[in-house]
């Protein structure tokens, strides 16, 4: 059967993560270095990476429900400031700034003009916070290319598990099998959506693979414009 919609996961995906971490700490940096005592943008970027951990963070870091009041809470206690913030400040600023930096991986706006002047139907399906979602996509200019944006916050269900991906099709009006996935996780894109039916493929470079996820994940790309290889 012949392939109608194409799928994105988001975060490494779409968006450059790390890149898009980078952007928002020089903007934090320079919004905040009149109350810092000093501006690291290394001990910055650290302490956000440590706690973001690329979009999936470690539940045993987390110290309050989200990554941008665990952020908050991390950046409050641990940089030296002359006028401390307010935590509840330093979390707004987090959802208010961080989708406002977001940084396009490469290829991914060519890609999504392709694919929608070809009538494709498109969506993004990824695991967060739907106003985060919404925040980095409408940062990045993406939004109005996606029939369909999927968080597991708004499904109620999260990736690996098929429903989520069940659920996208229901949303698209499309079979499993009419859909290509594209993702940068091995389990919670490749495996899930390959367990739904869906046709996968992985972009490399952000997740080791083990020797059994080299062997049983056959379609592999390394930049985004190599998608419309599967379209053919």
């Amino acid at each position: 059967m012949s392939i109608r919609a194409v799928l994105f996961d988001l975060d490494n995906t779409l968006t450059h993560r790390d890149h898009s971490v980078q952007a928002y700490t020089q903007y934090l940096a320079e919004s905040y270095q009149s109350t810092l005592a000093e501006v690291d943008l290394v001990q910055i970027k650290r302490i956000i990476n440590r706690i973001d951990n690329g979009g999936y963070p470690k539940k045993e870091l987390l110290t309050h429900p989200s990554i941008g009041a665990s952020v908050a809470y991390a950046l409050q206690t641990e940089l030296d400031w002359i006028h401390q913030p307010d935590f509840d400040e330093l979390t707004q600023f987090w959802f208010q700034h961080f989708g406002q930096f977001a940084v396009a991986m490469p290829g991914a706006l060519s890609l999504l003009q392709q694919l929608k002047q070809q009538q494709y139907k498109l969506a993004v399906v990824s695991n967060g916070g739907h106003a985060t979602r919404l925040n980095i996509l409408n940062g990045l200019g993406f939004a109005s290319y996606f029939d369909q944006i999927i968080s597991s916050e708004s499904a109620g269900i999260s990736k690996p598990k098929v429903e989520i991906f069940q659920h996208s099709c229901r949303e698209l009006g499309v079979t499993e099998t009419e859909c290509l996935f594209i993702g940068d996780h091995p389990v919670n894109d490749i495996y899930g959506a390959s367990q739904a039916g869906m046709s996968a493929v992985l972009l490399e470079g952000f997740h080791a693979l083990s020797a059994e996820q080299q062997h049983s994940i056959p379609n592999k790309i390394q930049h985004l414009d190599q998608v419309l290889n599967f379209l053919k």
